[in-house]
């Protein structure tokens, strides 16, 4: 009885570990395919608001200039503009398909048709097999063939672009651009930084110009102070000479009434005599 126990739950383990990875395994798909464009769930866009009620193989058609039933040529002509968008997009999902696949080392079958999605919405989109073909192994290569000149592969993809733009009517444009990108750093080298040598001598015998002029502007005020310092010792001069002139003076008139004094006391009538003067 315990050994039937056992089986059933070894079963039930088994069973349960089995469904587990019949879930991721879907689960894995399913966000692969919503990755690459592969879903196939019809688009969510309505192409009547859009391209007419156009979409896949007709879309491509009337971009061609197929006549259509009840859409001319005029009502198409406008239309170039949005489809250009979603065929780039087009473009794009089949590259990273094939880059993709090269990283899991694989080929696998290419599809003409696509669902797109955009800013409205899922629309269908369909190319020829051809060119859906050289897209998607340009894009295997840049993966599996590392050694590849990638402007080999560059110029592989615009072969294919002007092809299709020039089918569709759409202006021609290198589709490599837009797949294949060049670095910035090969696009815009850096520019070596230029050296004015004869500026810097200018810039030093302008300094040292300056610096001569600025040392004859200090020499004035020097001159100045000691041409101040001379007037001042000149109007100390003339005030001290004054100064004496003047003690002389009352000096003089001192000793004059001394003498008269001493004359008037031994000769009464004798008149003074004038002292001579310096």
């Amino acid at each position: 009885m315990a050994q039937q126990i056992n089986t059933i739950l070894l079963l039930l383990i088994l069973i349960g570990i089995v469904g587990a990875l019949l879930v991721m395994f879907f689960t894995l798909e399913k966000v692969d395919d919503i990755q690459t464009g592969k879903s196939a769930q019809k688009p969510r866009f309505n192409p009547a608001d859009t391209f007419g009620g156009l979409s896949g193989r007709e879309l491509w058609d009337a971009m061609l200039g197929v006549p259509l039933r009840g859409i001319t040529a005029k009502e198409i002509l406008p239309l170039k503009p949005r489809y250009e968008v979603v065929l780039q997009k087009h473009l794009e999902i089949l590259f990273e398909e094939g880059q993709h696949d090269g990283r899991e080392g694989f080929l696998m079958p290419v599809r003409c048709e696509r669902i797109v999605p955009t800013l409205r919405g899922d629309i269908e989109s369909w190319i020829p097999h051809e060119f859906a073909v050289g897209i998607y192994k340009v894009g295997y290569s840049l993966i599996t063939e590392p050694d590849e000149d990638p402007d080999t592969l560059r110029k592989q993809l615009d072969e294919i672009g002007d092809e299709i733009f020039s089918a569709t009517g759409l202006p021609p444009h290198p589709l490599s651009k837009l797949l294949m990108p060049f670095k910035e750093e090969e696009e815009f080298p850096p520019e070596e930084p230029e050296t004015f040598e004869t500026a810097e001598e200018d810039t030093d015998e302008v300094t040292a110009e300056g610096d001569t002029e600025a040392v004859a502007a200090l020499a004035a005020p020097e001159a100045t102070s000691t041409e101040m310092a001379q007037g001042d010792a000149g109007t100390t001069d003339s005030e001290n000479t004054a100064q004496g002139s003047s003690e002389l003076d009352e000096l003089q008139a001192a000793a004059e009434a001394m003498a008269a004094e001493r004359l008037a006391s031994e000769n009464p009538t004798a008149k003074p005599e004038p002292v001579p003067t310096a």
